[in-house]
């Protein structure tokens, strides 16, 4: 074989290699999915905790618009007892 192909052959193979590294790299990440189904449970869990926290704040803010709207209704109320800070000297 030249000189002259000895490069390119070179090259073909280091082209080759990578490609098989990358392919074989793939296939690693493509069948390793299943670990991320163990996760499925915390997933869930954590789903169930945001939906949770989402009612608890959904009726908070139905409390207090409800106080709200009290308040609104009777402006007379007697003012806000001062506090100890606020008379103090």
């Amino acid at each position: 074989m030249s000189n002259k192909h000895r490069p390119l052959n070179f090259l073909v193979l280091l082209l080759a290699g990578a490609l098989a590294l990358s392919l074989g790299l793939n296939a690693f990440l493509l069948y390793s999915e299943p670990a991320l189904a163990a996760d499925y449970e915390d997933l869930q869990e954590t789903e169930a905790d945001l939906r949770l926290t989402q009612r608890l704040l959904a009726r908070c803010q139905a409390a207090h618009q409800r106080q709200d709207s009290l308040l609104a209704l009777h402006p007379e109320l007697p003012p806000a007892v001062p506090t100890a800070t606020a008379t103090a000297h």
